[in-house]
């Protein structure tokens, strides 16, 4: 059990929501995930722990996990390389 003191909380939790901005999201809704673009298969090394998350979320949502990479990804480079 942890001994997790929230002493840093707002006094007034409905102000602090109020007063929150918003922030992109590196995911798109699942929706927006189409096969368009052509593909090159690479080999590449993941972290298992990552992999896991991505099929959950695929799987939670009728994705295939690896466009959903892909997605992620291609979104990544795009905005930030």
């Amino acid at each position: 059990m942890s001994n997790v003191r929230y002493t840093d909380a707002p006094a007034d939790t409905a102000e602090a929501i109020e007063a929150a901005e918003p922030t992109d999201d590196i995911l798109p809704p699942p929706e927006y995930f189409a096969d368009t673009l052509a593909k090159e298969k690479i080999s590449l090394n993941v972290d298992a722990r990552a992999v896991a998350k991505f099929r959950a979320y695929a799987r939670l949502h009728g994705l295939k996990y690896q466009a959903l990479m892909n997605q992620v990804l291609s979104n990544y480079a795009d905005k930030r390389l």
